[in-house]
């Protein structure tokens, strides 16, 4: 049986379907089936992504309304049809995503260098607003708040290096 998700690609939304069959997977995106290799590196939000055959260096994020995927230097968000109607997967259905009381913790999706930290604690952001900049590759980028929030904690500052998964800033 195949699990639908949605994806945003370039801010338009897709359906995704996996599917689990003898032991392998495999994703349906459009018309096509792709096989899908994914294995977990170490105890961080780094995988080891096949695709189609075509090995991929991913990061996954777990946000309050699903995933957010950092492949290269491009980002996807990933909903579930649960979390996109206010409710985690395997929790109850009466709790608002609009509501989301607990921290959230932006970590680092590349090892790179800081650029620039446009907050600083007490600082309100919005959902979506750049909050740090990271330079991996001679490539910037932009790092984003995944909601509204009051900056509790800035863990980093311009000019240092940091690894991949190392926690940036926290928002409450």
């Amino acid at each position: 049986m195949a699990s639908t998700y949605r994806l945003t690609l370039n801010e338009q939304e897709h359906e995704l379907e996996v599917e689990e069959h003898d032991g392998s997977f495999r994703v349906r995106l459009g018309d096509e089936w792709y096989p899908l290799e994914l294995e977990r590196i170490g105890d961080t939000a780094r995988y080891s992504l096949l695709l189609n055959h075509r090995p991929l260096d991913v990061f996954a994020e777990e946000g309050p309304h699903g995933y957010h995927i950092v492949i290269g230097p491009r980002r996807f968000a990933i909903t579930t049809p649960a979390l996109a109607r206010g409710r985690r997967a395997d929790g109850p259905a009466d709790v608002d995503a609009g509501t989301d009381t607990g921290e959230w913790v932006l970590v680092s999706p590349m090892a790179g260098v800081i650029r620039e930290v446009s907050v600083e604690p007490g600082d309100e952001v919005e959902a979506g607003q750049t909050i740090v900049v990271i330079e991996a590759m001679k490539m910037q980028n932009d790092l984003h708040a995944r909601r509204a929030g009051t900056v509790k904690a800035v863990y980093v500052s311009a000019g240092q290096q940091v690894e991949q998964g190392a926690k940036l800033v926290v928002l409450l």
